[in-house]
């Protein structure tokens, strides 16, 4: 007989009644458990290279096998196959699979007449539905979830144990007779069950603003015309910020913009998320995703989503969080606060909010903006780490914990300087996560920044656990974050975004570092020329003041004649210069995007992140250009005993190499004030920095690694790989969303070296 031992996600996927029926189908005897330690443990008798064959290639959809142990054993007394009671070694970290896109098994159901789930919102088996976003504690069974509150009828429970059903042990079925349901709340009004749907659904055509509660929060839904959008625009004070769209298949994506193999895999998994694709008319949705050349479309992924779009004349509607600016989105009444015209809500308690997750493939390279549904709580096996807590940074926060080697990256929190965020979201995602794997951390870890929310918080908790705590600089800790997917103990390392607080108390953000843990080298050996941020956070709203520094710098001022007329009420270049000597100083690649964007007269104001810089890259027009980056060697302090700071920490001083800007964009600037394109000086500043960063990480032989939020640029990495094989993050965020998993992985430094 044979042991056989499955190892990934295989509990609470339907993996052991597939196990059962495979080995049923196959005339095979043994039996199949699963183990405490998170595994599903198989003895079959016979015919074990076409078992695990099988079992690979027929596995349930939401199963991932990371790895099959065999080991052959003594005969055992079986006369079938049978599915035991788990049990083994305990201790290991079990946990449920994320929320997952309805399946083609239940989506049929859904529209059959004669099945008595027909239009019920809250269709699911074994292979899809709520997960994450309903899970109270573990075990991950019905009565630790919010669907305690509706026991199963006498047809649901006939299927719950019936190993056969492919609702067999699903901890989240429901039927119209004993589920939750949805109303609508509209003019005094309320309307029930498949009625509801129907007059949302003409509501929206109407051109009225709806919020639908669904899987994870409310969003807030509205057709795609541009006067309707520019009034929900109005109403939530997003003035540019893109809205999501949900289109009705990917047929009619297909119209509207790009999507190639790998964007329509994404699209149509079970994570279903908010996919950026290249618009086929840039014109075109422009209210949604006003001068962007991109849109985030998905397609639908709930029972309801199905529904709705059969009742709906628009193939599109915008599907954005429903949230107030740089607050959490909402998954109580809490939402009627926003005064939308209809409310569409159902009666299941949303224990975990959970926003949709966002991907943009870079080439072929698919880039994770935004991990949350559909990914979370899945682990991200990191080996040799201690058990610790990283609580990230203060701008698209997320969590990680560490137990048993395996990280577990939270949804996405968000803006973590927001009272809401951080008192409701935050620290309630911290309180459960600890208490659901019952997390006893020996080490916290957080941004260096000393005005951060998260950085006051993790002083407090470390002094009332009794446990060190780690200030990580934060381009060490986007750095460590790729490291961590890769197994890696050295690197070096691109580090590139708008905004992290440097080891000298100025603001970093174009750097390259050298890392390695066996040698305890933490090191600054390239940056970007620094400049001055006049107005301090005003600069990264206005743009044009990191211009004028920029050119300042160059001793190019004359380059600004005809730009005053950009200039605010109250504002004038004689007024930045007086105040650009005390603007704090910083090297941020992410403010020369901005700058960049300013100087093509593009974007003179930021209302939401990244979006001069995004608006930039939609202009690019790549052509054949040269050009010599210019580069200087310096001394300054650069080696560092560590990348986090402690009473032991100490700084020495070496060569760094600095990426010179200023003229450069003085030169880019002579040449579009002379007649030459925006999109080519876009792309030549691109193919300068790309250069400069290439040329510096050549001469280290060390693995390259990229993070940071410039690299969700369509250009950046490309270029730089044409001349150095990179490593980008794949499994979490290339930017902050990311930045506590790579904060996380100086538990294996502390562990093992």
């Amino acid at each position: 007989m044979y042991r056989i031992t499955v190892r990934g996600i295989v509990q609470g996927v339907g993996f052991r009644p597939f196990v059962y029926r495979l080995a049923k189908s196959m005339n095979l005897k043994g039996y199949v458990k699963n183990t405490g330690t998170g595994c599903v443990e198989i003895v079959i008798d016979r015919n074990v290279d076409e078992f695990i064959r099988r079992l690979k290639e027929e596995k349930p959809p939401i199963a991932e096998i990371h790895k099959v142990e065999v080991e052959e054993i003594s005969d055992l007394n079986f006369n079938d196959f049978v599915i035991e009671k788990s049990g083994g070694k305990k201790g290991g970290l079990s946990l449920p699979p994320p929320d997952v896109a309805l399946c083609k098994f239940c989506l049929k159901e859904l529209f059959d007449p004669k099945n008595r789930r027909y239009l019920y919102p809250f269709i699911s088996c074994t292979d899809c539905g709520p997960r994450f976003s309903v899970a109270i504690k573990l075990p991950y069974d019905r009565e630790n979830t919010t669907f305690n509150e509706f026991p199963l009828c006498d047809e649901c429970q006939k299927e719950f144990w019936n190993v056969l059903d492919r609702r067999y042990y699903a901890q989240s079925i429901a039927c119209p007779k004993c589920g939750p349901q949805y109303e609508l709340i509209y003019n005094d009004k309320i309307i029930k069950g498949i009625d509801a749907i129907i007059e949302a659904a003409k509501l929206i055509d109407e051109g009225k603003m709806i919020a639908i509660k669904g899987i994870g929060g409310y969003h807030i839904a509205c057709k795609t015309d541009d006067d309707v959008v520019f009034k929900l625009r109005e109403k939530l004070g997003r003035p540019q910020q893109p809205f999501a769209v949900m289109a009705r298949n990917l047929e009619v994506v297909r119209k509207v913009a790009y999507v190639s193999e790998d964007e329509e895999r994404v699209m149509t998994s079970y994570i279903r998320p908010i996919t950026v694709l290249k618009k086929k008319n840039p014109d075109e949705f422009f209210a949604v995703a006003p001068y962007l050349d991109t849109i985030g479309i998905m397609l639908p992924y709930s029972p309801l989503h199905y529904i709705l779009f059969n009742y709906l004349k628009s193939d599109f509607i915008v599907m954005t969080s429903a949230n107030k600016p740089g607050e959490p989105m909402f998954i109580d009444d809490g939402v009627f606060s926003l005064e939308l015209d209809a409310y569409l809500r159902h009666n299941l308690k949303i224990r975990n909010r959970v926003d949709d997750s966002v991907i943009k493939f870079v080439g072929r390279r698919r880039l994770i903006i935004r991990r949350s549904r559909g990914f979370v709580p899945k682990v991200i096996e990191i080996k040799g780490c201690l058990d610790g807590l990283a609580v990230g940074a203060e701008l698209y926060n997320s969590i990680t914990l560490v137990k048993d080697g395996k990280a577990i990256v939270s949804q996405y929190i968000g803006n973590t300087s927001n009272f809401r965020t951080f008192n409701e979201f935050f620290k309630r995602t911290v309180d459960f996560f600890t208490n659901f794997i019952d997390l006893k951390p020996k080490f916290i870890a957080c941004d260096l920044h000393p005005l951060y929310n998260t950085t006051n918080f993790a002083e407090k908790l470390s002094r009332k656990l009794n446990i060190p705590l780690y200030k990580v600089q934060h381009h060490f800790a986007h750095a460590l974050s790729v490291m961590a997917e890769r197994g890696l103990d050295k690197a070096v390392a691109i580090t590139v975004d708008g905004v992290g607080y440097g080891f000298d108390g100025t603001i970093w953000g174009g750097e390259i570092l050298l890392i390695d843990f066996e040698r305890g080298i933490f090191k600054r050996v390239g940056r970007l020329e620094r400049f001055r941020l006049i107005g301090g956070d005003l600069a990264t709203k206005y743009p044009l003041r990191v211009l004028f520094s920029l050119l300042y710098k160059a001793k190019r001022l004359d380059l600004l004649d005809g730009y005053e007329k950009h200039l605010r009420k109250g504002e004038s270049f004689e007024l930045f210069e007086s105040f650009h000597e005390i603007g704090i100083a910083t090297t941020s690649m992410g403010r020369v995007l901005d700058a960049v964007s300013a100087m093509l007269e593009i974007c003179f104001e930021r209302t939401y992140e990244g979006e001069p810089a995004m608006k930039l890259e939609s202009v690019v027009e790549p052509f054949e250009c040269n050009v010599k980056p210019k580069i200087e060697t310096v001394i300054e302090d650069s080696i560092y005993s560590k990348p986090y700071v402690d009473e032991e920490f100490s700084v020495k001083s070496d060569c760094v190499k600095v990426i010179r800007i200023s003229d450069f964009i003085a030169n880019c600037m002579e040449e579009y004030l002379d007649g030459e394109s925006k999109g080519r000086i876009a792309y030549k500043v691109m193919k300068y920095l790309a250069e400069g960063f290439a040329k510096i990480v050549r001469d280290y032989d060390y693995p390259v690694v990229a993070s940071g939020g410039v690299c969700f640029n369509s250009y950046f990495i490309p270029l730089i790989e044409e001349h150095v094989d990179v490593y980008v993050n794949e499994k979490v965020a290339c930017g902050d969303n990311g930045i506590s998993f790579g904060q996380a992985y100086l538990g294996k430094f502390l562990n093992n070296f």
